[in-house]
């Protein structure tokens, strides 16, 4: 009798099971859409080009006199929006800057279509710089990453050396990872992807939560400026499920360590970092060829909140450098 119960209970805990999902799967797909498509020119010196079927978006600063060329990757839920307090100054120092958002944020792909894996991202960056390499002098390029762009950067100059003159990391590492999990692309099933969409759009999309989230990256408040230019790119179609389909295609390609301890390195970092917390980085700070600057009262985003600290300490690095 006790088998009986047991087989009709779980049978019926099956079927409950199967049900909750199948109205869990529909659901999302009778909320509406309210987000826009992606502007066609998000600024004036915005440029756009296509790499292994994935758009890219990028914005380029280009001096009177080029004696350096600097290339700047954000971090997660960053764009070129990040780097707005320190390109001026880049620019003022000679510098070619190219600021590219990264698929899934910004104004680049956050289309069905789009390729977002790490080897797409570190091949299209290559693609663009060979093109611009074209028209402008030989020298290398400087490479910036804030955050989780500290693991792009990382894996751009294991792969492509002869193209990188130094690794600038603010607040972010090529911290190695763990191998790419089978599981991660059962976060590709359609209706989870719409659920992403639906509850970016309804419960994250405000002034609230990105004021919020910014606060606490910042470690002092955020203004609304730069609340609204964090929350722009976001209000574009696919912006949560792009999100999620880049975890899914998260692949952690390996890092050469002998190339990155040969290159000059530059590691700007906040003590307060609430998110990356400083202790992470004790470990490349001993590294050779390694230079840094740890600003006490700063949190995750230095180049934001302390940019005068930030911009003098590396166009004096480049400067020595080319």
């Amino acid at each position: 009798y006790k088998m009986k119960f047991l087989k009709r209970f779980f049978k019926w805990l099956l079927i409950v099971f199967v049900f909750i999902f199948c109205i869990l799967s529909i659901i999302p797909y009778f909320f509406s859409d309210h987000l826009k498509e992606a502007p066609a020119k998000p600024f004036e010196n915005s440029y756009f080009f296509e790499f292994n079927h994935t758009r890219f978006h990028y914005r380029l600063f280009i001096p009177k006199h080029i004696t350096h060329k600097v290339v700047m990757i954000h971090g997660f839920s960053g764009s070129t929006f990040s780097f707005r307090n320190n390109i001026d100054s880049l620019v003022s120092h000679h510098a070619l800057v190219v600021a590219i958002d990264m698929p899934a944020f910004g104004f680049s792909d956050k289309s069905e279509d789009g390729d977002y894996n790490d080897f797409t991202k570190i091949n299209g960056i290559h693609f663009l710089l060979q093109q611009i390499d074209k028209h402008t002098n030989s020298k290398k390029w400087h490479l910036v990453g804030h955050s989780m762009g500290g693991i792009t950067i990382g894996q751009f100059a294991s792969k492509y050396s002869e193209l990188t003159q130094s690794l600038i990391f603010i607040d972010g590492l090529p911290f190695m990872q763990v191998e790419h999990s089978f599981l991660q692309k059962t976060l590709l099933y359609p209706p989870l992807l719409k659920w992403a969409d639906v509850i970016l759009e309804r419960n994250f999309l405000s002034q609230h939560s990105f004021h919020k989230l910014l606060s606490s990256a910042y470690g002092q408040d955020a203004d609304s400026i730069s609340t609204d230019g964090y929350m722009k790119p976001f209000e574009t179609k696919g912006s949560g499920s792009a999100v999620i389909k880049m975890g899914a295609n998260y692949n952690y390609p390996s890092f050469n360590d002998s190339i990155i301890n040969a290159l000059p390195k530059l590691i700007i970092w906040g003590a307060k970092d609430q998110w990356v917390p400083i202790v992470s980085a004790t470990d490349y700070l001993s590294k050779p060829n390694t230079q840094q600057l740890i600003i006490e009262d700063a949190g995750h985003c230095p180049m934001e909140t302390h940019p005068e600290k930030v911009n003098t300490t590396i166009t004096d690095f480049i400067s020595k450098l080319d």
